[in-house]
């Protein structure tokens, strides 16, 4: 498992879509989108260009976002939709410290308090998951994905932005250590009713 997150992780920080997409298409996986530092014509969803506007106006000169500035209040227009997501290891893992109501509402499950490694244990997203965080946190950079569901959750599939968070610090020497994410879900579908 280490040398498909590793390589995967590797594919992601170069932007090699093929590789992404053959990790996909290995799970029977439309491919998905990735895109660094997206522009707000990128991101469609409303919530998502919200969050992308907030980082702008709120990171550091280091690129990442004070953990000072989550805030339920000043995130109301993303509220539902928001994840945060602490770094362990030095992303070895990552543990959900918040998944947003109206993402456990699509889902069917409520990841709060647990670690992305169960979501490995289950599905091969929760691998593409990891390695997108990874690579944000080698980059430091703003990421959003666009990538499909198993059959086995209600969502179709999830547009995602990905936001480094770390303490203030001098630039580049502050890690990253938590990610505030914007996760919209797509269409509903009954779950198990995927081809």
């Amino acid at each position: 498992m280490d040398a498909i997150l590793d390589a995967l992780t590797d594919a992601v920080l170069k932007g090699d879509d093929a590789e992404i997409a053959d990790f996909f298409a290995r799970h029977g996986a439309d491919p998905c989108t990735v895109a660094w530092s997206p522009e707000a014509g990128t991101v469609g969803e409303q919530e998502l260009q919200f969050l992308l506007q907030f980082w702008h106006a709120h990171r550091h000169e280091d690129g990442l976002l004070p953990r000072s500035v989550i805030d339920p209040l000043r995130l109301r227009p993303a509220l539902g939709f928001i994840m945060l997501l602490d770094v362990i290891d030095d992303g070895a893992d990552f543990r959900y410290s918040l998944y947003g109501s109206l993402i456990a509402e699509r889902t069917g499950f409520d990841w709060t308090g647990r670690r992305l490694s169960d979501m490995i244990a289950r599905s091969f997203t929760g691998i593409f998951y990891a390695a997108v965080y990874r690579a944000v946190m080698r980059r430091r950079l703003p990421i959003y994905t666009k990538s499909w569901s198993p059959g086995h959750v209600a969502a179709t599939g999830w547009s995602r932005l990905i936001l480094p968070v770390g303490p203030r610090g001098d630039v580049g020497a502050a890690p990253v250590d938590r990610f505030l994410v914007g996760n919209v879900p797509g269409a509903w579908r009954p779950p198990g009713t995927a081809a």
